[in-house]
């Protein structure tokens, strides 16, 4: 049960009740300047008409007024509009006003009174007018009827500002409700998360509200925090296992030669394999800080645009001696026929280091006499398709992962580390790396994810080649 401190503390709350109240003072201007607007038209003109009237009496002559009155009594017999006529003391002389009030009301002056009968008490409001014989005339009218009208508006008025009222309060309350227990939810997700349980996301009610799109936002991240986290334990793991195998070679080596008689030529046989044993795994350092540099994303500072595709010609040629070292053909198709080169905004060693690493990947993994194509397609995309045995289902987001190898490279040196590193570099050019299924035949594609931006344009000129520092 949510206490008044806490609804009055939600931002949501005190915002709708803000505007509630914003809304109810203009509407309460609103309505009265109309009440008064609308009173002060009813009363005003009749007024102006019963001024006209009683000084119109000014020119008749007294028989002439008897004469009206005595007409005005035959046709108003209800007194609605009544009339008296009285002499300079207030006596009266016809009419059905019988006496004036007292004390006698200002001439010339609007005032009102109530006159009493045998069946009920009437407010009339009325005028007194001099005329020029000095005699009195007094015009009134009844006045019960707007009244009542001015009664039922004020109430009319007053209702209204209240359901205004009420209504601005209930939904206030129910703001304020809905978002603390939208919050107390998000709240509670994030306890867990911060208590170990990375699998967690925020709850997105579907609305497409900005908190909405906020959660959204923050279940990325959260996405992208887990993914780290597991490839994180996953290196930690990886990197124990697979350390431990050229530490064990080494010290067994180290021993061997410890305990044997050996003589010069095998002792620098011993420590030459000790030290490609270091060197190996010192390369395996390298690539593994290597890539944390790269996902640290501080080489954004360097980019610029360069031209895909003469960066993927140059490491097709930088990697043509390796490929003819196997009997393997090696074709680039660049983009378009007519020579249309494409270019993007990124870090050019970073990119040649990617596609050459897709390239090298491909010639160790195509049986000799085989073939290799790389291709710059729309998009842009670098296609590269070779005569290898293609990437098991099963093994291809996990060869994204770092340590991490195919169940059909048995026998072929490797890290594990290569897929890593061109996935991060990927990644930092807003690209991502995906394996296409081609009948007997691998193929892998780096290409632009939803991030990526690019602009094709004629080649202006020939592009100068790239290589690895």
């Amino acid at each position: 049960m949510l206490s008044l401190k806490e609804l009055g503390g939600a931002a949501s709350f005190r915002l709708a009740a803000f505007f509630a109240a914003v809304f109810g003072s203009a509407s309460l201007a609103f309505v009265t300047i109309i009440y008064l607007t609308t009173s002060s038209y009813l009363s005003g003109n009749p007024d102006e008409r019963m001024r006209y009237q009683a000084q119109s009496f000014d020119g008749n002559s007294s028989k002439q007024i008897g004469s009206f009155l005595d007409q005005h009594n035959i046709a108003d017999p209800t007194g609605r509009r009544p009339f008296g006529l009285f002499t300079a003391e207030g006596q009266p002389l016809g009419g059905n006003l019988k006496r004036l009030p007292t004390p006698m009301p200002p001439l010339e002056r609007f005032f009102e009174t109530t006159v009493s009968n045998e069946h009920e008490n009437t407010l009339y409001r009325s005028f007194l007018h001099r005329l020029p014989d000095g005699r009195l005339i007094v015009v009134s009218r009844n006045i019960e009827e707007l009244q009542h009208f001015r009664n039922e508006l004020l109430e009319a008025t007053l209702l209204g500002l209240a359901v205004m009222i009420v209504l601005g309060s209930a939904g206030a309350i129910a703001i304020g409700v809905g978002s603390i227990r939208r919050f107390d939810g998000l709240t509670r997700s994030i306890e867990r998360i911060t208590q170990g349980d990375l699998s967690g996301r925020l709850p997105v009610r579907g609305t497409n509200d900005e908190t909405d799109r906020l959660v959204r936002v923050i279940n990325a991240m959260l996405e992208q925090i887990e993914r780290l986290m597991g490839e994180v334990k996953g290196v930690c793991d990886s990197i124990a296992h697979d350390l431990r195998t050229p530490l064990t070679r080494l010290l067994a080596g180290l021993e061997r030669a410890n305990r044997r008689n050996l003589s010069a030529a095998e002792r620098k046989a011993e420590i030459d394999h000790a030290i490609a044993e270091v060197n190996l795994m010192l390369r395996t350092f390298a690539a593994l800080l290597r890539i944390s540099e790269i996902e640290d994303g501080a080489r954004r500072a360097s980019f610029r645009e360069v031209d895909l595709t003469q960066i993927a010609a140059d490491a097709v040629e930088y990697y043509e001696p390796a490929a003819e070292s196997k009997a393997i053909r090696i074709r680039f198709d660049p983009l378009g026929s007519d020579g249309v080169a494409t270019t993007v905004n990124g870090d050019i060693d970073l990119l040649f280091e990617a596609f050459g690493n897709l390239i090298d990947n491909a010639i160790k993994y195509t049986p000799s006499g085989g073939n290799i194509r790389v291709e710059l397609i729309d998009g842009p995309q670098l296609r590269i398709t070779d005569d290898g045995r293609g990437i098991d289902h099963r093994d291809r987001e996990k060869l994204k992962l770092r340590f991490q190898r195919g169940s059909q490279v048995n026998g072929i040196p490797g890290s594990g580390l290569g897929l890593p590193l061109v996935g991060a570099i990927a990644r930092l050019h807003g690209m991502d790396l995906r394996f296409d299924d081609v009948a007997n035949r691998c193929r892998v594609v780096m290409g632009p994810a939803t991030m990526m931006t690019a602009t094709t344009r004629r080649k202006p000129r020939p592009a100068k080649s790239h290589r690895l520092n």
